[in-house]
């Protein structure tokens, strides 16, 4: 074989495996901050925030209810004399081979978590979740394998200031993250069991329920032809136009009358909490999670970009799953990646990350230990300070600190640390001024606002 050959078999690609991907300095800096915003608003609604293992035991995660993404999990296999010998076993099956699998939502989780620290929680109990899942879908624009999900949930409350609290704080996210013009659609369980015994689908709810689901994928013409396959018959115009949203929530006041009273109850609620939505809705054919969702959905639509950013609902009998008792509990996920997405249209709600704030540049290495000593001092003081770490020349420095977005840059060469008065130039507007490094601390909290 020859050397080009074999330098070739040598290669190995450098990018991330697909449906994963990599952040770099700013693109990173601006999830990060996102997340805080996101992290800060929940919060300020007392909402307590919780942790858990990237990796959940194979069990956890099967039979949990969440029966599509179920199928995608990311499978870890047995390791060691464990894995060798279900392979040297007859007959031995993909669900011997692993025993952990990684998270494909925070719900399961947060159940498993509740369920296991039961005596050491207080309910109701408020919580939230910022983390990664993973799924092993194929991947395309907007839908990864590896995404971030912020969840918000209550657990303990059974009565609908629960679902209330929830929807509020996830509207008071997205506005204080410069998100308008988005729409609540509303539904319930019983509205869509309801419907489907009403037109024959008694024995095939489930089926129903992911057909409706699968609406907005199909065109007319094929979702009433597989509405009419599964049925057995046509279906029939007072059918299709509830799936159109051409009812209102009062039409299923008698056929549904415990469900129609929760969304008339919240409906009446929100107009009254004046909380900036463009519109709430009723839709009868919105659908989430069958096998989670026992009572209460919503989803958070972007109006003018029909754009799902999110969705929950009421879980009463998930945490029942790994306890002795079922525990009720409502719960939304904010899609973080499609709501970066839609912010990166914008030209205002996701502005670049402000400049960094101080660099010092060395002007010499003997100066590097008081240099670091000066900077120690900021930082001592809530500044954010950078020294360069390497042995370079000045404009080379000052390179640095402009590619890197820094405001201000502090010269620190031997005359200024011997006289302990710096000039300070402001890369923004060009000033120049010199301060004494004992006002320097009280100058920058002036700059920055600090004080």
């Amino acid at each position: 074989m020859s050397d080009s050959k074999k330098q070739k078999l040598m290669e190995v690609s450098t990018k991330p495996a697909s449906g994963f991907r990599d952040f770099l300095g700013l693109e990173a800096k601006k999830r990060s901050e996102l997340i805080a915003k996101i992290e800060k608003t929940y919060e300020s609604f007392g909402f307590e925030r919780v942790e858990t293992p990237s990796l959940e035991n194979i069990e956890i995660l099967l039979g949990s209810g969440g029966q599509d993404n179920e199928k995608l999990i990311f499978k870890i296999l047995k390791r060691g004399e464990k894995l060798r010998e279900v392979i040297e076993k007859a007959n031995s099956w993909e669900a011997e081979l692993a025993d952990l699998g990684m998270r494909f939502d925070l719900t399961v989780p947060l159940c498993r978590l509740v369920a296991e620290y039961r005596d050491k929680i207080a309910l109701p109990w408020k919580t939230f979740h910022i983390a990664p899942v993973w799924r092993a879908e194929r991947a395309q624009r907007g839908r990864y394998r590896e995404f971030f999900q912020c969840d918000v949930d209550i657990v303990g409350a059974a009565g609908i200031g629960a679902e209330l609290e929830v929807i509020q704080t996830v509207v008071k996210a997205f506005t204080n993250l410069g998100v308008n013009d988005i729409e609540l659609h509303l539904n319930h369980r019983g509205v869509i069991e309801a419907v489907a015994e009403k037109f024959g689908f008694g024995e095939k709810k489930q089926e129903f329920a992911i057909l409706l689901d699968k609406r907005d994928k199909l065109s007319a013409e094929k979702f009433e032809g597989a509405l009419s396959e599964l049925s057995g018959t046509k279906a029939p115009t007072q059918l299709l136009e509830i799936i159109a949203g051409k009812s209102k929530a009062s039409d299923f006041e008698k056929l549904a009358p415990e469900a129609y009273q929760q969304i008339f109850e919240i409906e009446e609620a929100l107009s009254r909490l004046s909380l900036g939505l463009k519109d709430v809705k009723f839709n009868p054919s919105l659908v989430r999670g069958m096998g989670y969702y026992t009572g209460m959905v919503f989803e958070v639509m972007h109006a003018s970009e029909g754009l799902a950013l999110g969705g929950g609902g009421r879980y009463d009998k998930l945490v029942g799953r790994f306890s002795k008792q079922n525990i009720p509990a409502v719960g939304f996920s904010l899609g973080f990646e499609r709501l970066l997405l839609l912010l990166e249209k914008s030209k205002d709600a996701l502005s670049s990350p402000s400049p960094r704030r101080i660099f010092i540049p060395v002007f010499d290495e003997k100066l590097r230990v008081p240099v670091l000593q000066l900077a120690t001092e900021l930082r001592d003081h809530g500044m954010e300070c950078d020294v360069y770490p390497d042995a370079d020349k000045l404009k080379s420095q000052l390179k640095f600190a402009s590619q890197r977005n820094y405001r201000w840059v502090l010269m620190a060469g031997e005359d200024e640390i011997q006289s302990r008065e710096f000039k300070i130039k402001d890369f923004t507007s060009g000033e120049e001024e010199i301060v004494a490094q004992g006002h320097l601390p009280n100058h920058f909290k002036r700059l920055l606002k600090l004080d």
